[in-house]
């Protein structure tokens, strides 16, 4: 996509033109769309081979049986092959190159209200690692597991197709299933929380949430306006010194450098694929002196402004 563009988010009642092939001999998948609660599967083998820079409005969960390709997510970029579990977030930027012509698997979309209809935890989606920015965005699997995943996606497959009056809690218990497993199988892999930190970790979370919701400002084309580390800890209910003792116990950083790191990162995102100037870009992250921000940027990354946006 040429830079002349502002990054354009496909909604789920239209990303299917965006994201399938209409070649003879092959259907775009109809969008169902119920009012919000938002749900939708289709074999990936309809994709098209190449999908420019975008946002999505909604959840994506995709699985990959056969096929290669390099796909984007967010600042990162991973080479997707078989055997491969892959989430996408809303507003995260994303972008799609395949590698031959054989694509095959599931993408399963979904609205946050689909998924948390009878829900006492609204913000599972939320603290899952593989929404966020940075977070882990694709899961490695073995054949076994990924027999599973299939078989679940199938399942769903099947019961869209036929959809009725009782198939959406159906496809809401399957897709529950892939989030828990996957959530299960990544918290495997990590070292289990104590039960001396798990507040901390909880506080860590929500301090995380509340400065992620302020930077969400941004993909509207609003400038970036954040809290004090005080005013944070305020709506948390604990002081900053407190704040700021937990989250650097966890993390090695205090909780300022934790909103600055999620700064550059918008920033490079801003950088890589948006037709703003630097100094427009600047003055959306919250900075008045765009000079301070290219002399901030390069003493974080090594490089200044003008030499990441001057390489895309």
């Amino acid at each position: 996509m040429s830079k002349n563009q502002n990054i354009p988010i496909h909604r789920s009642e239209s990303f299917g033109k965006v994201y399938f092939d209409e070649a003879p001999g092959k259907q775009v998948p109809v969008i169902h769309k119920h009012s919000t609660a938002y749900f939708d599967i289709h074999q990936r083998c309809n994709s098209k081979s190449a999908i420019d820079v975008h946002r999505l409005d909604f959840y994506m969960v995709f699985l990959v049986t056969e096929g290669e390709g390099l796909q984007t997510f967010g600042l990162q970029e991973h080479y997707i092959r078989k055997n491969m579990l892959c989430f996408v977030s809303p507003d995260m930027i994303s972008a799609w190159k395949a590698e031959g012509d054989e694509q095959r698997g599931y993408y399963c979309s979904f609205s946050d209200d689909f998924f948390n209809l009878g829900r006492e935890n609204k913000n599972f989606l939320h603290e899952l690692p593989f929404f966020q920015i940075d977070g882990n965005a694709v899961l490695h699997l073995t054949d076994e597991q990924t027999k599973y995943y299939l078989t679940l996606f199938e399942m769903m497959h099947t019961e869209f197709k036929q959809r009725n009056q009782f198939s959406d809690n159906i496809l809401r218990g399957h897709l529950h299933a892939i989030l828990n497993k996957a959530y299960a199988q990544h918290q495997s892999q990590t070292a289990l929380p104590t039960e001396s930190n798990r507040s901390s970790i909880r506080l860590l979370k929500s301090f995380t949430a509340l400065y992620m919701r302020d930077f969400k400002t941004i993909n509207k084309g609003n400038a970036i306006k954040l809290k004090k580390i005080a005013d944070y800890a305020e709506e948390l209910g604990v002081s900053q010194n407190h704040l700021n003792d937990t989250i650097k116990s966890l993390t090695g950083k205090s909780a300022g450098q934790l909103i600055k790191d999620q700064l550059i990162k918008q920033a490079t995102m801003c950088l890589k694929h948006s037709h703003k100037s630097i100094s427009e870009i600047a003055y959306r992250l919250g900075y008045d002196d765009p000079s301070y921000f290219a002399r901030y940027y390069k003493s974080q990354t090594g490089q200044t402004p003008a030499e990441v946006k001057n390489r895309c």
